[in-house]
């Protein structure tokens, strides 16, 4: 029959329990981190699904209706229609500070 030593015991029950807390700690951080990628992903997936409604609207649009095509055409194109009135606002130039 094998004697068992306590000094083992007492030596090897720490490094156990210190084992399997860090492998605890490694699976706790592990799994927040997933949640938290997880959690950005859906979110991407939802942009990503509105902007597709989006332009699927816009490709409707311009498959059915002429204004709609020749407005993306002006907006291209950066032109004007005989009719419309192009105005050019310039964008603010950082000037001196008062």
């Amino acid at each position: 029959m094998i004697r068992f030593d306590r000094r083992l015991l007492w030596l090897g029950a720490p490094l156990l329990v210190g084992v399997v807390a860090w492998g605890w700690w490694r699976g706790t951080v592990g799994v927040r981190e997933s949640k938290r990628e997880l959690a950005a992903l859906t979110e991407r997936a939802r942009q990503l699904e509105e902007a597709n409604r989006v332009l699927a609207r816009e490709v409707a649009a311009l498959k059915r209706e002429r204004e709609a095509r020749a407005r993306a055409a002006r907006e291209t194109l950066d032109a004007v229609a005989p009719d419309e009135v192009l105005v050019i606002v310039p964008s603010p130039s950082p000037g001196p500070r008062r």
